[in-house]
């Protein structure tokens, strides 16, 4: 008779641990579902995080033939992101056959039965039972609110990518392809818009639409091009050099009224450098936060923050730009010292999202990107990085 009675107490407390289990684990399907779609936060859930991880290690491979390494890593956001409802499907599945079995469902066979008979309401297996019903219920609601979260989701996506490449082909005429900040500032001074506020402000807008979309939805980082010869990682870099270019001619002083020509360069400045901080951080790389356009300044010191634009390759980019501004020789250094300072805000995060993207080669952008690893398959941590460059590059620049 004990051992009846001990059998029982196990019995009872294993069923206890499997409803908790079971119930944990579809309470972090829900939490993901929501926070993925209703409420999407600067990060990836888990489950979204290991789905993508495991969708990367699947398609991501450097292999001999590069075009078709090219296409399956293209493959890998969309592919990843039409597997994360199957993802959740399967692991509410899971979770309601613990439940099943927990509450005198049958044996795991019959509480998995019934479980995916409910999650897709095609009730070839009933359960038995007024509890078991309601609990079959309830799986069958969250089954169908998947589906509706799916529906939703998928369309929000792609219409976001579709605004990204919008925005691309709008400036691609002004940045060039590749695009690239020099080859900007030429197109203008060509068109006479160096100093048109509104186009300025067009690239500045969309800059604030990607800043909303890519850290709400950090999948859309991966999504390729339409165009293979443009990257959005380049247009932004060529963006925010452009600006920077011209601020590092014309010295500003942050007390007096900014003059019509900074307007333009501070205000994609201003919300193109925390774009892509926030874009980078959304993402999963060990990127700091952003500082304000103010503190962009040299510190006094003399020494140029290391970036990965060398003081050489900055004095061509000068030399070509004589009919937008021209620097004399004693000016020079201070010029670079100013370039230096605002090109090192967002230079880290700039490379790290060339690395993530593998796009194609643009100067002072995807040329240089830091090494970026794999997604993190079971933590939170950072995704790890090697920011150091090439020698061949180490040896011009930064400082």
């Amino acid at each position: 008779m004990l051992a009846d009675a001990s059998q029982a107490a196990h019995s009872a407390v294993a069923q206890i641990t499997a409803i908790a289990l079971g119930a944990a684990l579809v309470a972090s399907v829900l939490l993901s579902a929501v926070e993925t779609v209703v409420l999407p936060r600067n990060s990836f859930t888990r489950i979204t995080r290991a789905t993508f991880a495991v969708a990367n290690r699947v398609l991501v491979h450097d292999g001999p033939n590069r075009e078709r390494s090219t296409r399956r890593r293209g493959l890998y956001a969309p592919v990843a992101l039409v597997t994360l409802p199957l993802v959740w499907m399967l692991a509410v599945i899971v979770g309601f056959t613990f439940i099943f079995w927990g509450a005198d469902a049958g044996s795991w066979q019959k509480s998995f039965e019934v479980s995916g008979s409910s999650v897709t309401t095609l009730g070839f297996s009933a359960p038995s039972g007024s509890l078991r019903t309601w609990i079959s219920f309830v799986e069958a609601i969250i089954g169908l609110g998947l589906v509706a979260l799916l529906i939703s989701y998928l369309p929000t996506i792609y219409a976001a990518h579709h605004d990204r490449e919008k925005g691309i082909r709008t400036l691609r005429p002004f940045a060039g392809t590749p695009p690239s900040g020099v080859g900007l500032l030429l197109n203008l001074s060509r068109f006479q818009a160096v100093d048109n506020p509104d186009l300025w402000r067009t690239a500045s807008a969309w800059l604030l639409e990607l800043d909303q979309t890519h850290c709400s939805f950090p999948a859309l980082c991966y999504f390729p091009e339409s165009d293979d010869t443009q990257s959005w990682v380049a247009t932004v870099g060529s963006l925010l050099d452009a600006g920077a270019l011209l601020l590092s001619a014309n010295p500003i002083e942050w007390g007096e009224e900014a003059t019509i020509r900074h307007q333009g360069p501070m205000i994609v400045l201003a919300n193109g450098v925390p774009t892509v901080i926030e874009i980078g951080r959304a993402a999963g790389l060990p990127i700091a936060q952003p500082v304000p356009l103010v503190e962009l300044l040299p510190d006094g010191s003399g020494v140029a923050p290391p970036i990965s634009v060398s003081r050489d390759e900055y004095l061509a980019a000068v030399d070509r730009l004589t009919d937008i501004f021209t620097i004399v020789d004693d000016q020079r250094q201070d010029a670079w010292l100013r370039f230096a300072a605002v090109r090192a805000s967002y230079d880290e995060a700039l490379r790290g999202l060339a690395g993530l993207t593998l796009s194609l080669s643009a100067p002072w952008t995807t040329d240089r990107p830091a090494a970026v690893g794999r997604p993190r398959l079971l933590t939170s941590k950072p995704i790890p990085v090697d920011w150091s460059l090439p020698a061949s590059e180490q040896d011009t620049g930064g400082g």
